[in-house]
């Protein structure tokens, strides 16, 4: 695997790091970010018929590394790579299994064919470039390799990021009005597209599955805790509706294989 110019971080634990800016509270809440990195892996494992134990996995967008980590315990080798310097350093403090790079995603520091996994975990929308995020995630997989895309759309019920239903549905002027007073950002700076056109960034790769209804038939397999606790009498009825429910549901999940 190629690096240009950027070294690969070893975790430790021990070391004293300030606290990076968290917008989103994935701090005071990190075992949610685990759980997802433990689904994502179970995913890739399940769907996507990866052998997860011996594979090389690059999560594009880290932030402050618990994802990356959680992937790591079921993956052979697994790198996080994010642009914030703050947010790197902390992973690499308070993380033990995973490595991480301070790198942009539209300019990956490794070679082509270098990953069998590419991470792209709600990470499209905070990009300049979201095709060249795409093309980058494309270029360092192996043949066949596969790309974990989780992300939203503009008309998207309850917008992920600031759980204020209808965000993205609105003109962005207003929208920074709102996260100026409900979380004192200076602007609305999320990029999601609309629906119809989520499907355009997927243009590098030979196949994408939507495999959200998948997972929401198996809630207890990946970890939806709420859908795992209703009685089994109602298993027919989500999955008769699991299509639907998908659908609306904030985030659309996809495997993509080049």
């Amino acid at each position: 695997m190629r690096e240009q110019g950027t070294s690969v971080a070893s975790t430790n634990a021990n070391a004293s790091v300030r606290r990076p800016v968290d917008r989103y509270g994935f701090l005071d809440a990190p075992e949610g970010r685990r759980l997802r990195g433990r689904r994502i892996a179970e995913v890739l494992a399940v769907l996507g018929a990866l052998d997860i134990e011996h594979a090389r996995i690059l999560d594009i967008g880290c932030s402050t590394g618990f994802v990356t980590d959680e992937i790591a315990v079921k993956a052979a080798f697994t790198v996080g790579i994010d642009v914030d310097v703050e947010s790197v350093t902390y992973a690499v403090a308070v993380n033990r299994h995973a490595r991480f790079v301070t790198a942009s995603a539209d300019r990956l520091p490794f070679a082509a064919g270098a990953f069998d996994a590419v991470v792209c975990n709600h990470v499209y929308e905070h990009v300049p470039d979201a095709s060249a995020l795409m093309r980058e995630a494309h270029r360092v997989l192996r043949p066949e390799g596969l790309c974990y895309f989780a992300g939203g759309h503009t008309l998207q019920l309850i917008e992920p990021h600031y759980r204020v239903p209808l965000l993205s549905w609105l003109p962005r002027t207003v929208a920074s009005a709102i996260v100026r007073r409900t979380a004192g950002e200076a602007c609305y700076s999320e990029r999601f597209l609309p629906p119809w056109r989520i499907g355009e960034l997927f243009a590098p790769f030979a196949t994408a599955e939507f495999v959200s209804p998948c997972m929401l038939r198996a809630p207890a397999r990946f970890e939806f805790r709420g859908l795992a606790r209703w009685p089994s009498v109602m298993d027919p009825l989500l999955a008769a509706f699991s299509g639907i429910a998908a659908r609306l549901a904030p985030t659309w999940i996809y495997l993509l294989r080049k």
